[in-house]
């Protein structure tokens, strides 16, 4: 399991997606629950206001620092304890920080399983490519002097040009 905390290679993949749009969904619900908390407990309104509005905050923080490695990860799965123990003073928080918690770690382990997918079918696709265009140009005058075909910045340049959104 640890290993699907790791961040995924891809920069704007699918598991930092899916885990910074838990969390930030997640501190929005903290916060109604406050409010909720606000009227159910009214002897502990200050507890309650910083106990939310810290949760909140490092929820969405934790949301904004998933590009930078594996600890975020980790911290996005400790900040779910007191979104649970909110519980204490919001009964239903019990039940819905549980659910939280279970999307959270779901979010993030198949947001790395589909970016490993989508890592192996483009690393089929350049070879596939590759193989082609070595194929099809044969060997050459330069060929010896260029390596036979498509260097790995040309490959990249015609990514780039390729995923270019249409002029208008």
């Amino acid at each position: 399991m640890t290993r699907f905390l790791e961040p995924s290679s891809r920069a704007h993949g699918a598991q930092r997606i899916l885990g910074a749009t838990v969390l930030v969904v997640e501190a929005f619900v903290v916060l109604f629950a406050v409010l909720v908390a606000h009227q159910l407990v009214p002897d502990q309104r200050a507890f309650t206001w910083s106990w939310g509005l810290l949760t909140s905050v490092a929820l969405v923080a934790c949301s904004g620092m998933l590009k930078r490695g594996a600890v975020p990860y980790y911290i996005g799965a400790v900040l779910q304890v007191p979104v649970i123990l909110l519980g204490v003073q919001v009964p239903a928080m019990w039940a819905v920080g549980v659910i939280f918690a279970i999307l959270y770690v779901y979010s993030v382990v198949k947001g790395h399983q589909l970016d490993g997918e989508k890592d192996a079918i483009d690393a089929a696709h350049w070879r596939a490519e590759a193989s082609a265009e070595g194929s099809a140009a044969g060997p050459g005058p330069d060929a010896s002097a260029s390596g036979g075909g498509a260097t790995e910045a040309d490959r990249a340049e015609r990514s780039r040009q390729s995923h270019r959104p249409p002029r208008a």
